[in-house]
């Protein structure tokens, strides 16, 4: 998903370069056609922030080009540190060497992915438990009847 022409012309350049019929550009309408894109695919590159999210929410191997220190903190986070690329200074032959080498591992970081997106929501579901106990503390009905005298 290209979603602005500055990364547009980076992802035809990119298509050009490698030349194969196995390497698409997706243009999604929305973020349920982004999500199953991204499902589908093999192996994505990733520029945009929420384009590596949707990689990596749906465990699919990603290889990001960062160019905010935001998108190398969620790829560290997700074990994936080792596949971030500088999108200011794209060198073709390490992105390359990158691509391959997440390519290799691909059944090992879906696991790790699988495993990181469980944790994740394991967490939120606790900050939730948390953030609903804080806003809306339980009452104690029996304690609010027994103290109520009868007429």
């Amino acid at each position: 998903h290209t979603g602005d022409e500055s990364a547009a012309s980076v992802v035809a350049a990119i298509l050009d370069a490698v030349d194969s019929p196995l390497v698409t550009a997706a243009e999604p309408a929305s973020l349920a056609d982004l999500m199953k894109e991204m499902a589908a695919a093999e192996t994505v590159v990733a520029i945009r922030y929420h384009n590596l999210i949707c990689a990596l929410k749906t465990g699919t191997p990603v290889l990001a080009l960062c160019y905010a220190a935001k998108s190398d903190a969620l790829m560290a986070e997700r074990g994936l540190g080792a596949f971030c690329h500088p999108a200011r200074e794209v060198d073709a032959d390490r992105l390359l060497e990158q691509f391959r080498a997440l390519e290799k591992r691909s059944a090992e970081l879906r696991q790790l992915l699988a495993e990181r997106n469980l944790d994740a929501a394991r967490q939120l579901d606790h900050q939730f438990t948390a953030l609903t106990a804080a806003l809306f503390p339980a009452t104690d009905h029996t304690h609010a009847h027994a103290r109520q005298e009868s007429p």
